[in-house]
């Protein structure tokens, strides 16, 4: 890479940025400087930073894509960089959404402060960054695919997050409500995994509907290898409870003890899975 394209790719870096916090600003109802310092909200900053590095993850495909001309170039990055922004601030606002109807006002939350809420406000944007990444690769972003699997992998990220969500003991909205800390993590570990698997399913060359669709449906399934991860490695290897599919002793220790460190460990076993599936098994 020669001086002139790093100048390039920095530059685009930093006034993607600029846009990407303008933006951010919008979906915060306030200015970020009186959210992180003169209120000294954590949640706010946990937030903004999972949407930063969702940003960067939307833009890695756009600058990364081959070059053209100078013109042609900075009018793709504005299209697809800008756009690809717009689209995961989209897709992170109607799991917000979301959200709301199933009790979680994710937005007053973080502006009270409620750091698990903003834990599981940052994770929403990072995965969504996923789904446009995938999105974006292929084809060199061609609208009307892109567009359809971007909107198709928004769907899916918000069903399979819900059907985890019936599959736990506890109430993960009320504990989040109640600042709740083991149950933010894990559920952030599990709505970036979904996220990661999500977005491969909707990445590589376009090759027609039906087939790409059918290799999306197939990955959509390999998701829920992410339950047996949790009961049986995260709670029987590493706590030492006994198997069960409902209200073990990884519920107990998340919901009941509030324990941080099983929350850590349940969102690091969804998102190694990810990992394993999506570079080892699959890649």
């Amino acid at each position: 890479m020669d001086a002139t394209t790093i100048s390039f790719v920095v530059l685009a870096v930093i006034v993607l940025l600029i846009v990407a916090r303008l933006v951010y600003r919008l979906v915060l109802g306030e200015a970020i400087t009186d959210a992180l310092i003169q209120r000294d909200n954590k949640a706010a900053a946990v937030s903004l930073a999972g949407f930063l590095l969702g940003v960067i993850q939307v833009i890695i495909p756009v600058l990364s894509a081959p070059s053209h001309s100078f013109w042609v170039d900075v009018r793709g990055v504005a299209a697809y960089g800008i756009g690809g922004i717009v689209a995961m601030t989209i897709t992170g606002l109607l799991f917000e959404q979301y959200s709301r109807w199933t009790g979680l006002p994710l937005r007053e939350e973080i502006k009270q402060g409620n750091l698990a809420a903003g834990i599981i406000d940052g994770a929403i944007y990072f995965s969504s960054s996923q789904i446009v990444a995938g999105a974006l690769t292929g084809d060199g972003g061609a609208l009307l695919p892109t567009s359809v699997f971007w909107a198709a992998g928004t769907l899916a990220l918000i069903v399979l997050t819900h059907i985890f969500r019936m599959l736990t003991a506890y109430n993960d909205v009320e504990l989040i409500k109640h600042h709740n800390l083991a149950v933010a993590v894990g559920s952030a570990g599990l709505i970036v995994a979904i996220g990661m698997m999500v977005g491969y399913g909707v990445a590589g060359d376009f090759t027609g509907y039906a087939s790409s669709f059918r290799s999306f449906g197939a990955m959509l399934l390999i998701v829920f290898a992410l339950y047996p991860v949790r009961q049986i490695i995260v709670q029987m290897l590493l706590l030492g409870g006994g198997f069960s599919l409902r209200n073990g002793r990884l519920d107990r220790e998340i919901a009941e003890d509030q324990n941080v460190g099983a929350g850590v460990l349940e969102a690091i076993g969804y998102i190694a899975t990810a990992l394993v599936v999506t570079r080892i098994v699959l890649g």
